[in-house]
C-alpha cells in the first residue's frame, strides 16, 4: 500500500506536465485509488483483533435466580448479560449467580460462600457440566468460626447449597439451554473435578458413596404465583407476619409501612386461617400481574367465622418476584 501511495504522489505531480484531458484521466484515476485504500483501511482487522483480544459486546437478557430472604424458596432477578467473545454464556450466568443479586433487588440473597469461585463451564449435549472451588463446600457467609459444631449452621449450610446447586440448574436450563447441570468441585483448573457427596447437601445422609447426579429443573423451588401465595397464607395460619411481610408489595402507589407497624396492625386485628386452598393461578399477558383462586375459612378473635369461596386473588410483580398488596391481603381478612 505504501507503493500504492508513491505512485499516487509521483502521478499528482506529472499532471501539472499534461495536456488538460490527460490530466483530467490522470486525476480520476488517483481518486479511485485514493478510495480504495480507504475502503480497505475499513475492512481491515485491528491489531487487537488479530491477537483476539478486541471485546466484541451482545447484550442477552437473562434470569437469574437468588433466595428469597431467608426462606427456602428461589426468587428471580432479570438480568442483561454483556457476553464478551471469549465468555460462553453459561459461564457468564454462572459467574453472576456467585457474585449475588444487584442491590436493588434487596429481598434477595445470595447463597455462595465469598471465597467461592468458577472453575470452567462446559456442556456436552443436553448437559451443562460445571465446577466450583470447594470453597464452596466451606464456611457459609455469616456463620461463626464454630458453625461446623451447630446443628443449625450445618442445616442452614446444606440448605444454602441445595438453594445454590438448584439455582444453578434452573438459570442454564432457562429457554432450554441444557436439560440438566452437573456440578463438581476441584481445588483448581489442573485438578480433576470431583463429585459432590450428599452428606454435604444433607446433614442426615450417612452414606458417604451417593454422590450428587446431574440435577433437571425442579420448579418446587421457585417463588411461583401459587407459592407465593401459599408461603403468604402459610405465614398467616402461624401468624407469622415477619415471614409474610417478605412477600407484601411495596411501591410508590402503595408503600409498605415498616414491619413493627405491620405486625402491630395484623395482631391487632385478631383474624386467625383456618384452612385453605389455592388454585395454580394464571399470569397476564405482560407477565406482570397474576390471579389466583382461593377458598379459605377464618375466624375473628370474637369467635365468628368466614368463609372465602373462590375469590380471585391478584398478585403483581415487585422486583421481578410476585408479591401481595397490602389492599388485597386486608380485604381477605375484614369481611361483611
Amino acid at each position: 500500500m505504501k507503493k500504492a501511495m508513491v505512485c499516487l504522489l509521483l502521478a499528482l505531480l506529472l499532471t501539472v506536465a499534461l495536456e488538460p484531458h490527460v490530466r483530467g484521466a490522470v486525476v480520476e484515476a488517483a481518486r479511485g485509488l485514493l478510495q480504495q485504500q480507504q475502503t480497505e483501511e475499513q475492512q481491515a482487522p485491528s491489531f487487537e483483533s488479530q491477537l483476539g483480544s478486541a471485546p466484541r459486546t451482545d447484550l442477552l437478557d437473562v434470569t437469574l435466580y437468588f433466595r428469597l430472604t431467608d426462606t427456602e424458596v428461589l426468587g428471580v432477578q432479570r438480568a442483561q448479560l454483556d457476553i464478551r467473545r471469549e465468555e460462553t454464556v453459561a459461564t457468564s450466568i454462572v459467574q453472576r449467580l456467585i457474585d449475588g443479586p444487584d442491590i436493588g433487588h434487596d429481598r434477595l440473597s445470595g447463597v455462595f460462600p465469598q471465597e467461592t469461585s468458577l472453575i470452567s463451564v462446559t456442556g456436552t449435549g443436553d448437559t451443562a457440566f460445571v465446577t466450583l472451588s470447594t470453597a464452596f463446600l466451606g464456611k457459609p457467609d455469616g456463620a461463626p468460626s464454630d458453625w461446623e459444631d451447630s446443628a443449625q449452621w450445618q442445616e442452614e449450610a446444606a440448605l444454602r447449597r441445595r438453594l445454590a446447586v438448584q439455582s444453578i440448574a434452573l438459570a442454564l436450563t432457562e429457554d432450554g439451554r441444557y436439560q440438566r447441570v452437573q456440578v463438581y468441585v476441584a481445588n483448581g483448573d489442573d485438578e480433576i473435578p470431583q463429585r459432590i457427596a450428599m452428606a454435604w447437601l444433607d446433614p442426615d445422609e450417612t452414606d458417604p458413596s451417593l454422590v450428587l447426579a446431574a440435577c433437571p429443573r425442579d420448579e418446587r423451588v421457585m417463588l411461583t404465583p401459587s407459592r407465593a401465595l401459599t408461603m403468604i397464607m402459610d405465614a398467616w395460619q402461624a401468624q407469622d407476619w415477619a415471614a409474610m411481610y417478605a412477600l407484601m408489595a411495596d411501591t410508590q402507589d402503595d408503600p409498605l409501612p415498616t414491619l413493627s407497624v405491620f405486625e402491630t396492625e395484623l395482631t391487632g386485628m385478631g383474624i386467625s386461617l383456618l384452612d385453605y386452598s389455592v388454585s395454580p393461578g394464571t399470569v397476564s399477558l405482560d407477565g406482570q400481574r397474576a390471579t389466583l383462586v382461593l377458598s379459605a375459612q377464618i375466624r375473628s378473635r370474637e369467635g365468628g367465622d368466614a368463609q372465602i369461596e373462590r375469590e380471585s386473588v391478584p398478585l403483581v410483580r415487585v422486583q421481578d418476584n410476585w408479591a401481595m398488596s397490602r389492599e388485597t391481603l386486608l380485604a381477605l381478612m375484614i369481611r361483611d
